[in-house]
């Protein structure tokens, strides 16, 4: 008996070894019998360009994506085209900037005839599937599959939250433990103060890891097609309130935390323009060092729950054949000139992480200093994904500057209340003439001469010529005119 158990056992053991190895050939082969690679584009919301071990951040911990950035290109110069959710990621789904395609503020729709990079793929064969935080209208012909969330999560995950714990009460993304919970400013604001503190659920039940849960489900069932897919998995953290959950709410200490140089606890106001209300302005450095601990830790979840799903595309052979992307919609600027988030064309607003990895593509452990916006991410993917780039799209490739022959000058615009260009060392900011903030005047730094943006160099003599020139930038790029996308 005990002979022929043994046997059994080690059938058993067989047929599950056999069929994963059929499963994990089954995803290699996929993307290679449609012609084109699969794509994984992972998004967090206002993630800073330097909070990356890999960009040498002193502190945060970012195991995971330092791991992609050596196994493909970092980007040193990646810009948001406007330093806002809805705006930038409409930028990044159309290769079109916000004047063009219309989503120059949040919640707005797009102008008619916008075509999103996930339905021009459904047009090539793929499989769309998208988890999290999208803050677009009018996507419903993008996606095969979605599991949708806002701040607090969608309905799917709130069914869940409330199965896993029936008896909590409030929103995910804000409820604090008591004992934990800070909040800044005392004062009322027209958004209701800063959250600060420690999350009564679980990491397991967090609304990232069950977004990580659900883009991995998605690749598991696409292991074994013959098609290829493209998956956005975009987490809200590290975006504020800077609620998280155990064991990052506590990972970084707040004593431990540097101030920004350009922090001023005796400021009434923060340094330079643009729009302020109480949550944009910070000079507490006691409750400032709370945040950015939080905010660290959000990094850190974030990063950990990415790499789950890094992991899965590993195990199931389909990493070879699959392009991965991940950049932010904007940064925060976390104290620095006394303001918080994000809005104002300064870099810890403006400034977003850009990680590609193309097996086969792109060489491994590339640096890329180009200057680049938002609006390169989509015809990059095109190109990569060997798929044309129609006409309209008016972002520039980024795989010519990746081997080292970029076809034109890179540069970067955006715009909000604003209008920025960098090229080179330089950036313009130009405030448009009905800028809410009157008293806002134009600036221009050399960022290689000083990185902090603190002298503003506008109307001196010995750069006028470098002014004319990013201006006319500027004048020349408001007035393009493209058509619709057509394919």
């Amino acid at each position: 008996m005990s002979f022929s158990l043994t046997r059994c056992r080690g059938m058993i053991v067989w047929l599950v070894f056999s069929a994963t190895v059929a499963l994990v050939a089954a995803g290699s082969r996929a993307a290679d019998r449609a012609g084109h690679p699969n794509i994984l584009f992972l998004m967090a919301d206002e993630f800073r360009a330097d909070c990356l071990g890999a960009a040498g951040h002193p502190l945060v911990k970012t195991p995971n994506l330092d791991a992609l950035a050596r196994s493909g290109a970092r980007f040193t110069n990646a810009y948001a085209a406007s330093p806002v959710c809805s705006p930038d990621r409409a930028v990044l789904f159309t290769g079109r900037y916000p004047h063009i395609n219309g989503v120059i503020t949040n919640n707005q729709a797009f102008n008619k005839g916008e075509v999103g990079l996930p339905a021009l793929l459904r047009h090539y064969g793929y499989v769309t599937g998208m988890a999290g935080k999208l803050h677009l209208q009018d996507d419903d012909s993008w996606w095969d599959v979605a599991w949708k969330s806002t701040g607090g999560g969608g309905k799917e995950y709130q069914a869940f939250l409330k199965q896993k714990m029936p008896d909590f009460q409030g929103r995910s993304n804000h409820t604090a433990l008591p004992d934990t919970l800070i909040q800044y400013p005392a004062a009322p604001v027209a958004r209701g103060p800063i959250r600060v503190g420690t999350s009564p659920i679980p990491d397991a039940w967090y609304e990232e890891a069950w977004l990580a849960d659900r883009a991995i489900e998605f690749l598991q069932k696409q292991a074994g097609s013959d098609k290829p897919w493209f998956l956005f998995l975009s987490t809200l953290k590290p975006h504020s309130e800077f609620v998280i959950p155990e064991p990052y709410a506590t990972m970084y200490k707040p004593a431990d935390m540097p101030l920004p140089p350009t922090f001023d606890p005796q400021a009434s106001q923060p340094l330079g323009g643009g729009r302020v209300d109480g949550r944009l302005f910070a000079n507490d450095a006691g409750v400032l060092r709370q945040i950015i601990a939080h905010y660290f830790g959000a990094v850190t979840m974030v990063d950990h729950h990415l790499g789950r799903v890094l992991d899965t595309l590993q195990k199931l052979g389909m990493a070879e054949s699959t392009i991965v992307i991940f950049t932010a919609d904007h940064g925060n600027m976390l104290g620095e000139r006394n303001r918080m988030f994000k809005g104002v064309m300064y870099d810890g607003s403006a400034k977003v992480p850009l990680l590609l990895r193309a097996p086969g593509r792109i060489e491994a452990g590339k640096l890329v200093d180009a200057v680049c916006d938002a609006g390169s991410v989509m015809p990059t993917l095109l190109e990569l994904a060997q798929i044309p780039i129609p006409q309209g799209i008016q972002g520039r490739s980024l795989v010519p500057a990746v081997r080292g022959r970029p076809a034109e000058t890179p540069t970067a615009f955006a715009e909000l209340s604003e209008r920025m260009v960098r090229r080179g060392p330089w950036k313009l900011i130009l405030p448009y003439l009905d800028n809410r903030n009157r008293d806002q005047k134009p600036e221009l730094y050399n960022l290689a001469d000083d990185p902090r943006e603190l002298h503003n160099l506008y109307g001196r003599p010995e750069v006028a010529a470098t002014q004319r020139e990013l201006a006319a930038a500027i004048e020349k790029w408001a007035a393009q005119k493209p058509q619709p996308v057509s394919w």
